[in-house]
Formats: C-alpha cells, sequence, structure tokens
C-alpha cells in the first residue's frame, strides 16, 4: 500500500494574504491544496491520501475534497502547532489503520508541481533500497556564515536542495517521530532530518527544480508562471 501524507497546517505567515491561509489560495481558479493532491489522487499507485489541515479550515478543506471529487482522501486530521507536530498527527491516523510496510510519501501541500514520475521514483525507491529524499542540485555557490562575516565557500558539486515528497516506511515514519517527540523535540525542520538523526539510510531522488514550495508571494509568482507556461503547453499540444 502507498499513502501520501500532505501536511497543510501552516498560516502562511511569510505570504502577503492575512486572511486566508496559503493552501487556499487559487492558481488558475483552483486552491493550491487541490492542485498538490490532484496528482495523488491520478497516480495509479497511490491507495489513500491523509491530510493535516488548519482546525479552524477543517469544513472548508472538507468541501473541497467533495467539489473536486478527492476520493483518496482518507483522513483529514487536524494540523498541530508545527509542522512536525502536524505531520506526526497524520502519521499516526495511518497507523492505526494500514501496515508497518506502508510506503508513506509526505509532501507539502503546498508544493503543486510535483508530478507522477517524481512520486513513481519515491515509492521504487523506498521499496527497493529505502527512505527516498526528494532534491535538487543546487546551482548556486553555496557559503556559511557568522552573521555578515562569511566562514566558509563550500564545493557545489556534492550539494543538493532537499525538497519533497519524502518517503519512508510507515513504520519507520512512526518511529523517528515518537523518537522526536520523547527527546523534547517538536520542531523539526523536515522528515528528512529525523531520519538522519535516528540512523537511516536516505536515498536520493532526482527531482525537478519546479517542484518548489510556495513560501513567500514571490513564490507563488512563481508558480502562478509555471502554471501558466503548463497550460499554454496543454492547449498547444
Amino acid at each position: 500500500m502507498n499513502i501520501a501524507l500532505i501536511f497543510a497546517g501552516g498560516i502562511g505567515s511569510r505570504m502577503s494574504s492575512e486572511n486566508l491561509p496559503k493552501q487556499f489560495l487559487e492558481i488558475h481558479g483552483t486552491p493550491l491544496i487541490v492542485h498538490t493532491i490532484q496528482h495523488f489522487q491520478d497516480h495509479p499507485e497511490i491507495d489513500r491520501v491523509a491530510v493535516a489541515i488548519l482546525p479552524a479550515w477543517r469544513d472548508r478543506f472538507a468541501h473541497l475534497v467533495s467539489r473536486y471529487e478527492l476520493t483518496k482522501v482518507n483522513w483529514i486530521v487536524d494540523g498541530g502547532a508545527t509542522g512536525q507536530e502536524s505531520r506526526h498527527r497524520a502519521i499516526r491516523a495511518v497507523a492505526n489503520e494500514c501496515p508497518g510496510d506502508t510506503v508513506v510519501l509526505i509532501h507539502d501541500g503546498v508544493r503543486p508541481l510535483i508530478n507522477a514520475q517524481l512520486i513513481s521514483d519515491n515509492i521504487r525507491t523506498v521499496r527497493e533500497r529505502g527512505a527516498a529524499i526528494t532534491c535538487t542540485k543546487g546551482n548556486e555557490t553555496i557559503v556559511s556564515a557568522s552573521g555578515e562575516q562569511i566562514d566558509d565557500v563550500l564545493p557545489r558539486e556534492h550539494l543538493y536542495v532537499a525538497q519533497a515528497p519524502q518517503s519512508t516506511r510507515l513504520s519507520t515514519a512512526l518511529e523517528i517521530y515518537d523518537r522526536a517527540v520523547a527527546d523534547g523535540d517538536d520542531d523539526s525542520i523536515d522528515t528528512a532530518t529525523l531520519l538522519r538523526r535516528y540512523g537511516h539510510e536516505l536515498f536520493r531522488v532526482d527531482g525537478p527544480r519546479s517542484n518548489i514550495k510556495i513560501t513567500t508571494a514571490e513564490d507563488y509568482y512563481i508558480c502562478r508562471a509555471f502554471f501558466d507556461v503548463l497550460e499554454r503547453n496543454q492547449i498547444g499540444g
């Protein structure tokens, strides 16, 4: 079994929209969260979808699930105070009903430019090798800095940017998130960080540079431009 675990519990504090959480902003008339889930809805290898959402926006999201016929959405879970807590709650909900060898693809609700090949590659990597971390090659020079002073310039030939999905077996996901809470950590940045901390091997899955997470207003406009290109290509094709 393969489950997409989508977390969309953020309020979009770095976006210019103050009243509407970023996952509900629209591109081409459709909310970002729907664009994201639709990729998993349409993928033949995905069996079900779990979504962690802001409690205050749960009813609105449930309406979108019905309106857009997102029939694979099997769990709607109240998100927590942090991204880690939201992911953990969704993992627990899935673990109550699914076997430990289930593959879970943990993905941002505001990363709507994922594609079918990337989903397939994550599933295959988990089944054949182990934890799969979607990455894109760094194309800028990376430096480390303490305040305004640059400490080091890092060679970029081996540097990648970790994106999502970040995928593993359900039993492993539950283990690392339970351990993090037991260790007093409730705000880790992502699943890859916890997998690495607790000794699991990670395997790179190459993803497209367009697979951006919408965090700022600039990200939103860049994402919208990608959608415009995709729409023109579909019409032209």
